[in-house]
């Protein structure tokens, strides 16, 4: 944590309050509350992962500069989650089930109340708002990893290429398929293979988690509220993010934030 005087001056410079950032940042939060109080019901583990786990630590909340929310949580529980989970008046599931545009293979949950505007292909996603990324955990080698992500990657750029072109778009649909088809077949055989753990087929993030860092969870305070974290948080960030107490070059810092509109 560092200390409150940077704290403040950070907050000041990057999400001051008001500010689209920090109105987006609120609204990510809310999506969480939701979602704990989901998983807490169906005793569903996950925990803060990533750069939101480094703000926690770090900040006691969103990095000031930051615009996305991620956890993770084991293949077991993601299955549970997604199964479990209901569309509610302000936020709705995302994958690529539930919104025939949406290719990638880990999930999202949507503000039905907002909009934003990141990449050109998310004008053809049926869902739009604010959003907090669910990662799905499972053993998978490095090279697995790297090839389904990939896989995915191509399909990204094919669909933007080929967006406006009928047969192009079929193909990609069907490629996209074949792809998706395959994970259930390759699954079990790399299961076995490993015991690495790291983000599900499809997503391309390949730092290892290690299952002593996981478990048993603990919680963390972010933004005011306690949420479920790794049991060594030390350990998990660092093998993510090497020395990641140190700050950034501040001056050097571009604010990652995007075309918003609330509703």
């Amino acid at each position: 944590m560092i200390d409150a005087q940077l704290q403040q001056q950070l907050r000041e410079r990057f999400n001051p309050d008001g500010s689209m950032l920090r109105r987006q940042q609120l609204r990510m939060l809310d999506i969480l509350l939701y979602v704990d109080k989901i998983c807490k019901e169906h005793n569903i583990r996950y925990w803060l992962s990533s750069g939101t786990l480094l703000g926690a630590v770090r900040h006691g909340g969103f990095i000031p500069w930051d615009d996305d929310l991620d956890i993770e949580m084991l293949r077991e529980d993601y299955e549970k989650f997604l199964e479990v989970f209901k569309n509610s008046d302000e936020f709705v599931l995302q994958t690529y089930k539930t919104d025939k545009n949406y290719f990638r293979t880990f999930a999202k949950v949507r503000d039905l109340y907002s909009q934003i505007s990141e990449f050109e292909l998310d004008k053809y996603y049926k869902y739009r708002g604010l959003y907090i990324d669910i990662f799905s955990i499972e053993r998978l080698p490095r090279i697995v990893c790297r090839l389904y992500g990939g896989v995915f990657e191509v399909i990204g750029r094919w669909r933007l290429k080929y967006c406006h072109n009928k047969l192009g778009w079929i193909a990609i649909k069907g490629f996209q398929k074949i792809a998706l088809w395959s994970i259930p077949i390759a699954r079990p055989i790399f299961k076995m293979l490993t015991k690495e753990l790291r983000h599900s087929y499809g997503s391309g993030f390949l730092k290892e988690r290690h299952m002593e860092d996981l478990f048993p969870l603990t919680t963390i305070e972010f933004e005011g509220y306690t949420f479920p974290a790794p049991h060594n948080t030390d350990n998990y960030l660092r093998r993510i993010y090497g020395n990641y107490t140190t700050l950034p070059e501040i001056d050097s810092i571009v604010i990652h934030t995007s075309s918003c509109i609330f509703k």
